[in-house]
């Protein structure tokens, strides 16, 4: 068939192979978000949006996985057992997202220090950062702890993704990788804060502590702040790994300013609303929020950053890792309009 959108002759199917278009409903494609087919491009759905290569019939297992860590780390806190769950709180999400980088068919053959090393790089970045804050922040009125807020904001915003940046942007070409290398710096970054925030608020007491308020603390700690942290970082490095123009250009300018937008919002507004003694309930929904803004602003310059890669890419074949077909296609599977492995990396995928 000929592509009402590029023109070009591509095989008969739902989506342009070239690039991507829907057929009947144009580039756009509101409804079938170009990494995740059949979810709308405003869906801030997690897995999807930060495991952009997990192939479809692994999504349970990690769904699966963050939620008996959640439950984990929820046994341990109501049982008391506070110093356990703040270590299993801090590991949680960094440690599924190693694994999932071992999994995905486009990073298993990177040596593991790579990826051991960018979650490490945030973490060393995340003592320094949230250690300096701390002793920055001793005695100081409520002004001054909002600019330190928002100069934290902006030293960890621009640190963070700056070891994946500077060392693998070479290697790993793609605006996705980008995102993936910044989410997994951003997690080591959560970490980081996690221990050294909540270990030194126990101070030297015993293995077993009152658990009233500590599990919202800690839900909050192994969900929602490396969600912010991996989400902002991943947000970062996307918009910086691959300048170019194209349809993703403006969303690119836009995504340091919101993601330390996202950070001094989640920051402050948990302060805010817990100094007004609003229930810890209240602050969890609003840190969630804020996270879902942020990840629907990844899908937004995602989805039209792979729209402009994919396109220049050439008939080959491949196998889907969103449907599990094997074809002949160029950037997108024209049966689900999934982005297709880059050609250094489709060989890989058909023989597994």
């Amino acid at each position: 068939m000929t592509c009402s959108q590029c023109g070009a002759e591509v095989p008969d199917g739902e989506f342009c192979t070239r690039c991507g278009a829907q057929r009947d409903q144009g580039a756009l494609r509101l409804h079938h978000y170009a990494l995740h087919p059949g979810e709308h491009l405003a869906t801030p759905s997690v897995i999807s949006t930060l495991l952009p290569r997990l192939a479809h019939e692994r999504v349970p297992l990690f769904r699966w996985g963050l939620i008996a860590g959640l439950a984990l780390v929820a046994v341990l806190a109501v049982t008391g057992l506070i110093i356990p769950a703040i270590w299993v709180s801090a590991l949680l999400v960094p440690a599924l997202y190693i694994s999932y980088l071992r999994r995905a068919d486009v990073f298993a053959d990177a040596p593991l220090p790579i990826l051991l090393g960018t979650v490490v790089a945030g973490a060393v970045v995340g003592v320094g950062v949230t250690a300096a804050g701390d002793a920055i922040g001793k005695g100081l009125a409520a002004g001054g702890v909002l600019l330190l807020t928002v100069g934290i904001a902006v030293v960890a915003e621009v640190l963070k993704p700056a070891v994946p940046l500077l060392l693998l942007r070479r290697r790993f070409p793609n605006t996705i990788d980008g995102l993936v290398f910044g989410v997994a710096a951003g997690t080591g970054y959560a970490l980081a804060q996690t221990l050294v925030n909540l270990t030194g608020s126990l101070g030297g007491v015993g293995l077993k502590v009152d658990p009233a308020n500590w599990v919202f603390t800690l839900l909050s700690a192994a969900l929602l702040i490396p969600l912010l942290h991996g989400s902002c970082t991943g947000l970062v490095a996307a918009s910086l790994w691959r300048p170019r123009g194209g349809h993703a250009a403006a969303l690119r300018a836009a995504a340091l300013p919101l993601a330390l937008t996202a950070d001094i919002a989640f920051t402050a507004g948990s302060e805010v609303l817990d100094d007004a003694g609003l229930s810890l309930l209240f602050v969890l929904l609003w840190q969630a929020v804020v996270v879902a803004g942020v990840l629907i602003a990844i899908r937004l310059l995602i989805h039209a950053a792979v729209l402009d890669e994919g396109a220049a890419l050439g008939l080959r074949e491949v196998r889907c890792l969103h449907c599990g077909r094997r074809l002949e296609a160029a950037g997108f599977c024209p049966h689900c309009g999934a982005l297709l492995p880059e050609p250094e990396r489709a060989a890989a995928a058909v023989s597994r």
